[in-house]
């Protein structure tokens, strides 16, 4: 058995079915991130000064890296995403870097 098929036979199905379910959670976790640096920009602002900056500073700490090296991961971005990875999207970078300045919210 390999990583794609059932008893040795490739399947192109089950392929497709696994980088949409991978999309899905891409996007899953684009959204929660966006609440992330959403809320440490918010809660910056009620912290006494020393830790509002320190959140600052680490708004985007400990986001994504969960399996991004993967060979299935890497696999998804070649050939479903025609190896543009979503979490390193231009529009997906430019809307976390307004959040994390305060020029955009996301629904909580």
């Amino acid at each position: 058995m390999d990583d794609y098929g059932i008893g040795g036979a490739y399947c192109d199905k089950c392929e497709i079915d696994f980088f949409q379910l991978i999309d899905l959670l891409i996007k899953d976790i684009q959204h929660l991130e966006s609440k992330v640096v959403y809320l440490r920009y918010f809660l910056s602002g009620f912290l006494p000064e020393h830790d509002g900056e320190m959140l600052m500073v680490e708004i985007f700490s400990n986001l994504s890296g969960l399996g991004y090296g993967q060979p299935v991961y890497r696999r998804y971005v070649s050939k479903y995403c025609d190896g543009n990875d979503p979490m390193e999207d231009a529009d997906f970078i430019e809307h976390m870097m307004k959040l994390s300045l305060g020029k955009e919210s996301v629904d909580l």
